[in-house]
C-alpha cells in the first residue's frame, strides 16, 4: 500500500470539526473527476478527501494522484484490489476528522451537503440521514430519474426510530452509507467495519451495527446525494450467482437486529417481510441477468433451491401484499411450478434487454 505525497497549499486543515470524506475508487475514470469536483465544491471547506484506489487498472489511479497535487485536502491511498468494503475500511483507518461521510466514486454530492449535515448533527445527534436522487444517463446527459426523501423528518431517539424502522427499510434509507454522516469516534472506538465477505448489503449491516451505538438520529428531507448509473465496473452491472444466499444472510441479520432491540413487531414485521419477498423476486430475476454464465439446467436448479427454502415458504402470504407479479410468483412457488417461473423471467429478461436498447438505463438495486 502506497500513500502519494502531495504539495501543501493554504493553511493546514485541523480541528475537531474536520470531516473525512471517504471515496472508494475502482475503474471509474469516466466518473471520478465529477465526483471529486463535487466534493471540492462543498461550502463546508474543512474537509479531507480520502481517495482509496482499490487496484484500478484504468486511469482512475493517475487521476486521483493529479487531484491530490492540485488540492492539499486530498489524500490518496493505493491498495491491491480487495473490494469496496476493504476500501472503505482503509478510509476509516486513515480518517482524522470528527465526522465521516462516504461517497462512491461514480456519484456526486450537492454543494451544501456536508455543511448542512454537520449543522444538523449538532451536539446531540450521532447520525444524520438525508434524501437522494437517482441519476441516469440519457441522450448523453445526466438527468434525475427519481427523487427519494423520507416523509418523516426531524429528531428521533433510537427507540422512536425503531418504531418506524420498517418504513425506512422499505424506502431504502437504511441500506446505504452515502446519504449519511457519522461520528468517527463511534466507528473507530467500536471497531465497526464493512464486512468484506458480504457481496451485497454490506452498507446496511454497517448501518445496523452503527445504529445500536446511537441514542438520537436526525432525518432531513433534502436530496443531497446524486446516485449515478452506467459504471460497467460497478456491482449493479454484474451477475451474482450467490445473490439468494446473500439475501438470506441480510434478512436474517435484519431480523436479529430488530429482535435484539425489541422492535420485531407489528408493522415492522409486515414491511420487512414484504420487502423480503420482493428481494426473492429479484433473486429469480438475477438468474436471467445478461451476464449470467448459468445453463438453463443450472438456472432451474437455482429456482428449485429458492422454492424449497423454508424461509421463503414461511413468508408466502407476503407475496400477495404488493402487486400482481408477486401474487403470481407466490402461487407458482406454492404449487411447485418451476417451468412457469423459468419462462416468465426468461421472457421478461428478453423484453427488458430489448427496451434498454431504446431508452435510458436505470441503476437497479437487485
Amino acid at each position: 500500500m502506497k500513500v502519494i505525497a502531495r504539495r501543501r497549499c493554504g493553511k493546514a486543515l485541523e480541528g475537531k470539526k474536520l470531516v473525512s470524506i471517504v471515496v472508494p475508487v475502482y475503474n471509474s475514470e469516466d466518473y471520478i473527476g465529477n465526483c471529486i469536483s463535487s466534493i471540492l465544491k462543498q461550502t463546508y471547506e474543512n474537509i479531507e478527501v480520502l481517495l482509496i484506489d482499490d487496484g484500478s487498472t484504468d486511469r482512475s489511479s493517475k487521476m486521483c494522484d493529479e487531484y491530490a497535487q492540485w488540492d492539499s485536502r486530498i489524500r490518496v491511498v493505493h491498495q491491491e484490489n480487495a473490494g469496496p468494503s476493504a476500501a472503505r475500511n482503509t478510509g476509516i483507518q486513515a480518517a482524522r476528522g470528527k465526522y465521516i461521510q462516504f461517497v462512491d466514486g461514480d456519484d456526486t454530492i450537492e454543494p451544501r451537503m456536508t455543511e448542512t449535515m454537520v449543522a444538523e448533527l449538532g451536539e446531540k445527534h450521532q447520525l444524520v440521514i438525508c434524501g437522494f436522487k437517482n441519476m441516469i444517463e440519457y441522450d448523453n446527459r445526466l438527468v434525475s430519474d427519481e427523487i427519494f426523501h423520507f416523509y418523516r423528518t426531524g429528531s428521533f431517539t433510537i427507540e422512536e426510530l425503531l418504531n418506524f424502522f420498517g418504513e425506512l427499510y422499505r424506502d431504502y434509507f437504511i441500506h446505504f452509507n452515502w446519504n449519511k454522516i457519522y461520528l468517527t469516534a463511534i466507528i473507530q472506538e467500536n471497531d465497526l467495519q464493512f464486512e468484506r465477505e458480504v457481496i451485497r448489503g454490506e452498507d446496511m449491516l454497517f448501518n445496523l451495527a452503527y445504529l445500536e451505538k446511537c441514542s438520537r438520529i436526525k432525518i432531513i428531507e433534502q436530496p443531497f446525494y446524486n446516485y449515478m448509473t452506467s459504471n460497467s465496473a460497478s456491482i449493479t452491472s454484474t451477475f451474482r450467482p450467490n445473490l439468494f444466499e446473500n439475501q438470506q444472510l441480510l434478512f436474517q441479520r435484519t431480523r436479529e437486529f430488530l429482535k435484539r432491540n425489541r422492535a420485531y413487531a407489528a408493522r415492522n414485521i409486515d414491511l420487512v417481510e414484504a420487502f423480503y419477498t420482493t428481494r426473492i423476486v429479484a433473486c429469480f430475476s438475477n438468474l436471467f441477468h445478461p451476464k449470467s454464465t448459468l445453463t438453463s439446467r443450472q438456472v432451474k436448479k437455482h429456482i428449485l433451491k429458492i422454492m424449497w427454502d423454508s424461509s421463503v415458504n414461511e413468508q408466502l402470504h407476503y407475496f400477495s401484499e404488493e402487486n400482481f407479479e408477486k401474487l403470481l410468483i407466490g402461487n407458482w412457488i406454492a404449487t411447485g411450478k418451476v417451468e412457469w417461473i423459468y419462462w416468465y423471467f426468461k421472457i421478461k429478461s428478453f423484453i427488458r434487454r430489448t427496451l434498454n436498447l431504446f431508452g435510458p438505463k436505470s441503476k437497479k438495486w437487485i
